[in-house]
């Protein structure tokens, strides 16, 4: 009798036990939904919203509404110190321009005067360029930033849904787990574990990338008059062109994040899916633990191909727009 009570104890305590350990693995996975989720919502007024959304003249690196603009600072700078180095720049290269224009028809001998009024638009539209650039840049931004905003607002709604859902996750597969013996759920709740933590790096993957946008941005913006003022010219304009190339691929560099982020919501949410499918269906025991961990590891790895595209998205922008 004495030997029933102590075995029907330690049933009482696997169970428990496997109960906590189920408890462990879906926590962690509906955790991770969950920080998805509550980062991405385009209601969320978050440092990530900042950093992907915010134009540079919007720019602060903090949610407080009375933080002080980054933009300020630069284009003062810039006015005091480089737009000086950029109007004498532009004054060369426009009498380089105009010396090539004279010499270029025959050595004189086909002297044209209206090389002069091309010389004048060529002259008044470098001043124009020259002294909004950072107008110019601003309008390059909107654009960029439209393009995140109306794709974050596509993927992540503010109502009606949510970024993944894992609703069903829970009920379905608690069940199921509680089948496995306690080996099996210690490997399962690792793995639970480390796709938690790996979704923490990336977000700090999409932070660091985010604001090492930015900050090229600004360094870009600061010396933006010197090659904005060889624009004109077709021997130095190549400067000025490329400068402008860059300029468009850190404008719509956000966009391809959020590309990223739209293909792993697809991929994750299948995964969750298929594994609120697999807690739904009455498996063996063998089956659930293959299952689960094939579902967790293909999840793992769809997290880790995100943080590397992630990095590599400034290189897939500059290349769209053929910066260098």
């Amino acid at each position: 009798m004495g030997w029933d009570i102590v075995g029907d104890a330690i049933d009482a305590i696997e169970k428990w036990f496997k109960g906590v350990l189920a408890d462990g693995i879906v926590g962690c996975l509906e955790n991770t939904v969950s920080t998805l989720n509550s980062t991405f919502n385009t209601k969320n007024q978050g440092i990530m919203k900042t950093l992907l959304q915010d134009r540079p003249d919007q720019f602060t690196g903090s949610t407080d509404e009375n933080a002080e603009t980054i933009w300020s600072g630069i284009e003062t700078l810039t006015n005091n110190a480089i737009v000086p180095i950029g109007v004498f720049i532009l004054v060369i290269v426009l009498m380089y321009e105009l010396i090539q224009m004279v010499i270029s028809g025959n050595n004189f001998r086909d002297f044209d005067t209206s090389i002069f009024i091309r010389w004048t638009i060529k002259s008044v539209c470098g001043i124009l360029l020259v002294s909004n650039v950072f107008y110019i840049t601003t309008n390059i931004f909107a654009f960029g930033s439209a393009s995140v905003t109306d794709g974050l607002n596509t993927i992540f709604p503010d109502s009606g849904g949510s970024f993944l859902d894992s609703a069903e996750l829970g009920s379905h597969l608690k069940s199921n787990l509680t089948k496995l013996d306690v080996g099996p759920l210690l490997v399962i709740l690792i793995l639970a574990f480390l796709i938690a933590i790996v979704t923490f790096i990336v977000l700090g993957a999409i932070i660091i990338v985010l604001a090492s946008r930015m900050i090229e941005i600004f360094m870009y913006l600061s010396i933006s008059p010197i090659p904005m003022a060889t624009f004109m010219n077709r021997d130095w304009g190549d400067m000025g062109k490329n400068w402008l190339r860059n300029i468009l691929a850190l404008a719509f560099q956000g966009f391809f994040i959020v590309v990223a982020l739209t293909i792993f919501k697809v991929l994750l949410g299948n995964v969750l899916t298929q594994m609120s499918n697999m807690g739904a269906s009455a498996l063996a025991a063998n089956k659930v633990a293959a299952s689960v961990t094939g579902s967790m590891a293909i999840m793992l790895g769809y997290i880790l191909a995100l943080i590397f595209t992630i990095f590599r998205s400034s290189n897939i922008s500059k290349s769209a727009f053929a910066a260098h």
